[in-house]
């Protein structure tokens, strides 16, 4: 009767360390498949953090900032299965080139670069490739994308009274319009109820765009986007349209590169600036 109790309970204990993290579920890139005689041990994930990606020895580095992903793999108990650093390695390069990405580095601790869901995506795989056997291996991800902004009138102020403007990123539009679409009154609002507690003050609604299009075209949908603003304001909130003017920049005055979809999404805003 022990010797049936014992074998149970190392069946079980085999069975609990041989599947996936159920926290984990969703949590992993489905252009990677996880190896044959291994699982899924466990996971953390940000909304905002910084990582670095170390090249050259360690003599370079490339930091990004983004949505931040950890994901450990391990051997399943009892699995005889032995697989190589190098071909943990080959299969992850083999996967981000399927999907048109880039390597960055492809040997120990292997980085590699591509788009996902629109924003760009650095991945740094941690595996050895002289380990014959691996128990284990990581996956290290930064999901670049505009921290998601918190917008209070009193946040609002502390911006214009530190640097004269803010960039609003919780104001919406279809491509190419300047409709201002339901999701963006929550953002409206706090801007209204900042105009409101300080009666005296005039602002400049500004309108930004990426680069892709005419510069012509941007320049002329970046000013109507301001106007709409301006006139949500004083249709919806009753501030004085003396107080308000709406304009646009196009794409001349980007807060950093338009090379990749993470920073149009930075540069397509607008800015409510003190006259």
């Amino acid at each position: 009767m022990k010797t049936l109790l014992l074998s149970a309970f190392v069946v079980a204990f085999f069975y609990a360390h041989s599947q996936d993290n159920p926290e984990c579920s969703g949590k992993t890139f489905t252009f990677f498949t996880t190896f044959d005689g291994f699982y899924i041990e466990r996971c953390v994930e940000s909304e905002f953090a910084t990582y670095d990606f170390w090249f050259d020895g360690s003599s370079r580095v490339i930091k990004r900032q983004g949505k931040y992903r950890e994901v450990w793999f391990r051997k399943k108990a009892g699995s005889t299965r032995k697989i190589s650093g190098l071909q943990i390695i080959q299969n992850h390069v083999n996967a981000i080139q399927a999907v048109k990405g880039e390597v960055m580095k492809g040997s120990d601790d292997g980085i590699y670069k591509t788009t996902y869901q629109g924003n760009e995506l650095w991945i740094h795989l941690k595996a050895y490739s002289g380990n014959m056997d691996v128990d284990n291996f990581a996956l290290y991800s930064i999901e670049s994308q505009p921290m998601k902004q918190e917008v209070s009138a009193q946040g609002i102020k502390g911006s214009i009274d530190s640097q004269g403007k803010m960039a609003l990123y919780g104001i919406f539009f279809d491509t190419g319009k300047s409709d201002i679409k339901p999701e963006s009154e929550k953002e409206l609002k706090e801007v209204a109820a900042y105009l409101q507690d300080n009666t005296t003050l005039s602002v400049y609604l500004v309108g930004h765009t990426d680069n892709v299009g005419d510069a012509s075209a941007n320049l002329i949908l970046s000013r109507s986007r301001g106007e709409a603003v301006k006139q949500f304001l004083i249709t919806k909130h009753k501030i004085d349209s003396k107080r308000l003017a709406g304009d646009g920049v196009g794409q001349l005055c980007p807060v950093t590169s338009n090379d990749t979809e993470a920073g149009r999404k930075l540069n397509r805003r607008v800015e409510i600036v003190k006259k």
